[in-house]
């Protein structure tokens, strides 16, 4: 890969937590990015992030890392940072990264918060980079000057798209579709030696899932107003 004309100074969001884990890796192997601050729960910060973390990843951790001090999740520790990577937790992930975009960064959420409303891109970038278009109607409907929020689908969701949006674009629209998933029972928050004993069953559903793959799905495979996904 060629070097880039410019490096971006990332930021990442719940650090410490797996999906967290997960962006730093990425973010360590690409040219395009640099990582600049890393924000985690009040429990973690003012620790060097290799004592701040229960490393989770089969990659070794990034040595560029290791020694960086983790920040509180706040905007005011994040100056410097031209993106924003969020790998919160839902259950705080809602107020946290309104602050950062209502301050002006462009953030990109791996949570399920703001995925719905009408302003979002909810990107997979094979099927809706289209979508991105929106983010100027974002900025200008919450009084914004740089930033914005775009999100990622439901993991379910990001594979089930990319071949429904090749058969929408040979068929015309889709009129039902019949989704079976297979997941690890993690997904279903069975923890550790609890897990046993789905050997040999099946758990039929897992909460929320299948309402979101239904809502993520439509909005994916929409258009975009001026304004909003349609």
């Amino acid at each position: 890969m060629s070097s880039p004309d410019r490096v971006l100074n990332a930021g990442v969001l719940g650090a410490t937590g797996t999906v967290g884990q997960r962006f730093i890796v990425l973010l360590s192997q690409n040219p395009m990015f640099r990582i600049h601050a890393l924000g985690a729960s009040e429990r973690s910060s003012g620790k060097a992030y290799r004592l701040a973390t229960k490393w989770k990843m089969s990659d070794q951790m990034p040595l560029g890392v290791r020694d960086v001090l983790v920040k509180p999740c706040d905007p005011a520790y994040f100056s410097g940072c031209d993106v924003v990577f969020s790998g919160l937790d839902a259950s705080v992930a809602g107020d946290i990264e309104k602050a950062f975009f209502e301050a002006d960064f462009a953030v990109f959420s791996n949570a399920k918060n703001y995925r719905m409303q009408p302003d979002v891109p909810l990107c997979v970038p094979v099927v809706n980079t289209d979508h991105y278009a929106i983010i100027a109607a974002q900025r200008a409907s919450r009084g914004l000057t740089r930033g914005f929020i775009v999100t990622n689908s439901n993991c379910s969701t990001s594979g089930l798209v990319v071949p429904l949006k090749a058969l929408q674009d040979r068929f015309g629209a889709l009129s039902r579709v019949i989704v079976t998933t297979m997941q690890a029972v993690s997904g279903a928050g069975y923890p550790g030696v609890a897990s046993l004993d789905i050997l040999d069953n099946i758990v039929p559903l897992i909460s929320g899932e299948e309402p979101k793959m239904e809502e993520e799905v439509l909005k994916i495979l929409g258009g975009v107003s001026s304004d909003a996904t349609v």
